[in-house]
């Protein structure tokens, strides 16, 4: 009765690491693009299939009712194949999600050695198709535990296989009414055979079944990882682009033209958008802020709105929209001739990584410089935006890194102003940077003029009138930050004129388009610029992360030189006659800055390393950044022939669509593929030669099991006077074995030490009849002759 309580936890134990292997390769599915449901679905149905159908026993799928499962499932999945418009990613979503629906029928049955079988099978599919669409770390990361539970499942089904055909069998001994405790291992025709009895099998079985799934996670695990990596190398990848898009509602990337609400999508999506690190030139140390970092995307001089089916749209617009606008290298490094004004700036050089975005937008600290790797970078100056050179590409536009210097910070701070080129001082377009329709935005004018007059009369300058009216709308308590799209518009109503004099809610789009229409009323020309502001900083990796939930909006105001303040100091930057003067008017509470913890920096450390060393590591890469690390220099010299080839032939396969990668019938390089056969072939090799080890050694492995079982030293007895016989005959080295009964140990001493049979009788009486453990004197002299004659033996000796 005991080996079967025995044998139902090793087959209990066995199909929740089956389960947990279920779960863990919906998981490695989710790590694609759109595919984050298929997790939840995937742990649900293992969680399901195990406590009810496994532990439980409270439901089970029939045979009837799997197939028809399976069919159904098939038949919904295909219907993504019919049609060329459904080519690529959703055809693999589909695969995903047949691979889950199949899996869920499985989980849903009585576990028998085939089903188990296919759950695994199962499992190595999601790895394989999870390869072709997902770039995430999570998929590295859970490589490593379906290897351990994999190797551990594989094995516990073989042993559990091995007991149910009847190859382990568990006997009885009886003699002189006693129970034997016995084991044997015997090799017969259809393998080894162990024979025990009830006392100790149960404990051995659980024991050996224990081993032998360490065992196999120690040789296994590594061969599931070399396949899942050949596979995530090897197989034909999405293009980067469309790797790194994100999955939430937002429209990545600024274009030339942006609506009012826009930014409030953008902000609802967590996906990184930027990684920014800041090094101070002189020391070489990363550079750390006491406040928030802004970076410009897109300057927006134009704002229109327009009634469309009695909804007011309104949006900004950047003047060179529509226009040939020159672009040019990045300029020089300004140095101001006095070198005392060098000491009231700080030199930093910033290295962003942008991801893929919808638009050719690039980000920038202004003002800044030609410092390091910026080919593929252009500027305008008269916006101190960057560009992609090459904007025909069709997008989205690929992961870029770039490097510039910017003469922008000073004592951990962020200027706020930038000084106008002189060249565009004649070339602005005032009347743009001017317009304001006071009819349709009558609160602009009004609530400016009523700060604005409660203002001393001789300090109304262009500076003063600007920051009066920036802390109005951020610190008045009327208004209120809010990322709630749900407003009901007014019909006919301007959104900005609603949200001055009605709602007084919305996100900092609307703060700095009001900020702008009342500045305009007060005639200071001003902007509209979008880009991202954020706080967020790994104290790890010493670097920013700017998210799609930072997308920011704030002013510039276009002020006289003569009407900055005296304690206003402005170097770095050539003296011009106006200055761009940057304002934030939206709330404090807009941006939380959180502690994201050890924990989430880690993590976000590790994505990144995974990003730049797994995901978009290349040959040009590898020249280019490894061979920079400190002696690694000469190695890189004599090899660097064999990776760039190396790395070249990786990144083309991986760089192919799913019908135009490597294994795609259009693929004719004969190189390429001799190395998908041969990194396949190598892959496979190992993982054969691994099983048929563990299939090897299993035998002599329960052999060695059992012997260090026979050799054991057996429980020390309940029955005192019994345990001290054992222990003064343990004095001359007598020990009873441990499949050697109480009689059987008595027989084999008798001859020497006739007290023992006094004892052994006593003991079984006590141990399996009705007489009671209580004060004997003839057991008491019989331990006492015993004790006589062990003291004589060893002092004899």
């Amino acid at each position: 009765m005991k080996d079967q309580s025995v044998q139902t936890s090793i087959r209990l134990r066995l199909e929740l690491q089956f389960a947990f292997l279920s779960a863990a390769g919906g998981l490695v599915l989710a790590s694609g693009q759109g595919t984050e449901w298929l997790a939840v679905f995937a742990v649900f149905a293992a969680a399901f299939g195990f406590v009810f159908v496994d532990w439980l026993r409270l439901f089970e799928l029939p045979p009837l009712g799997a197939y028809i499962g399976m069919g159904a499932a098939a038949i919904y999945c295909v219907r993504d194949f019919w049609g060329p418009q459904n080519e690529g990613t959703p055809q693999m979503v589909s695969v995903a999600l047949l691979l889950v629906l199949v899996q869920t029928v499985l989980m849903l049955q009585r576990k028998s050695r085939r089903i188990l079988e296919q759950l695994a099978v199962f499992c190595l599919l999601e790895l394989i198709v999870a390869a072709i669409f997902s770039d995430a770390i999570s998929f590295g990361l859970l490589i490593l535990p379906i290897g351990v539970i994999g190797g551990s499942a594989l094995c516990l089904l073989g042993w559990v296989a091995l007991i149910e055909s009847g190859e382990v069998n568990e006997s009885q001994h009886v003699a002189s009414g006693q129970f034997a405790s016995r084991y044997s291992l015997s090799h017969g025709d259809e393998g080894p055979k162990i024979e025990a009895t009830p006392e100790h099998s149960a404990g051995s079985l659980l024991r050996m079944s224990s081993a032998c799934a360490r065992y196999a996670v120690l040789t296994l695990t590594p061969a599931v990882i070399v396949v899942a990596a050949a596979f995530f190398y090897v197989l034909p990848r999405k293009v980067e682009a469309e790797r790194a898009q994100p999955s939430g509602p937002a429209l990545t990337g600024f274009d030339d033209e942006i609506r009012l609400e826009q930014l409030g999508r953008v902000m609802q999506n967590s996906t990184r958008a930027l990684m920014i690190k800041l090094t101070e030139i002189e020391s070489n140390q990363p550079y750390e802020l006491s406040d928030s970092l802004y970076l410009r995307g897109k300057v927006l001089e134009k704002y229109q709105t327009e009634i469309k089916r009695g909804r007011p749209v309104s949006k900004w617009t950047s003047v060179e929209k529509g226009l040939k606008v020159s672009r040019r290298p990045l300029p020089r490094q300004f140095r101001p001739r006095s070198v005392s004004d060098r000491k009231f700036y700080d030199s930093v050089q910033v290295e962003v990584t942008c991801e893929s975005m919808n638009r050719p937008a690039l980000f920038a600290i202004a003002p800044y410089y030609a410092s390091g790797s910026a080919k593929e970078v252009v500027h305008t100056d008269r916006s101190w935006c960057l560009s992609r050179e090459f904007e025909m590409d069709p997008p989205p536009f690929p992961r870029v890194r770039y490097r510039f210097g910017t003469t922008a910070f000073f004592r951990g701070s962020q200027t706020p102003w930038l000084a106008v080129p002189g060249r565009w001082m004649d070339l602005l377009n005032y009347s743009d940077l001017l317009i304001y329709d006071r009819s349709t935005v009558p609160s602009a004018a009004s609530l400016a003029a009523e700060v604005v007059s409660a203002m001393p009369k001789e300090n109304r300058s262009q500076y003063a009138k600007a920051k009066q009216l920036e802390a109005f709308l951020s610190r008045d308590p009327r208004f209120r930050y809010t990322l709630d799209l749900n407003a009901v518009p007014q019909e006919g109503v301007d959104p900005i004129e609603q949200f001055l004099a009605t709602d007084r809610r919305g996100h900092c789009q609307y703060y700095a388009s009001a900020l702008a229409m009342m500045l305009r009323s007060q005639s200071i020309p001003c902007r509209v610029v979008v880009g991202y502001r954020t706080e967020e900083y790994n104290s790890i990796g010493k670097y920013y992360v700017a998210r799609q939930q930072h997308a920011h909006a704030w002013v510039e105001a276009l002020i006289e030189s003569s009407e900055i303040p005296d304690n206003v100091v402005i170097v770095g930057q050539p003296n011009t006659h106006r200055y761009w003067l940057r304002l934030d008017p939206t709330p404090g509470a807009s941006f939380e800055d959180e502690d994201a913890g050890s924990v989430s920096e880690i993590f976000g450390l590790a994505n990144n390393l995974w990003e730049d060393y797994v995901v978009e590591m290349n040959a040009e890469r590898q020249n280019s950044g490894l061979g920079e690390a400190s002696g690694l220099k000469d190695a890189q010299a004599s090899s660097q022939g064999f990776v760039e080839s190396l790395y070249s032939i990786i990144t083309e396969i991986r760089a192919g669509r799913l019908r135009g990668g490597a294994l795609s019938p259009n693929a004719t390089s004969p190189l390429r593929t001799i190395s998908i056969l041969l990194a396949c072939g190598i892959a496979l090799a190992l993982l054969v030669v691994t099983i048929l080890i563990v299939l090897r050694l299993l035998p002599r492995l329960m052999q060695q099991r059992v012997q260090q079982s026979l050799e054991s030293v057996p429980a020390v007895p309940a029955l005192k006077f019994y345990a001290d016989a054992l222990d003064q005959l343990a004095r001359l080295g007598i020990e009873r074995r441990f499949d050697e009964t109480p009689s059987e140990f008595e027989s084999r001493l008798a001859p020497d030490f006739p007290s023992l049979s006094v004892l052994t009788d006593r003991f079984l009486r006590i141990r399996f009849g009705s007489d009671e453990d209580t004060t004997d004197e003839a057991g008491s002299q019989a331990l006492r002759e015993l004790t006589v004659a062990v003291d004589s033996i060893a002092n004899h000796r």
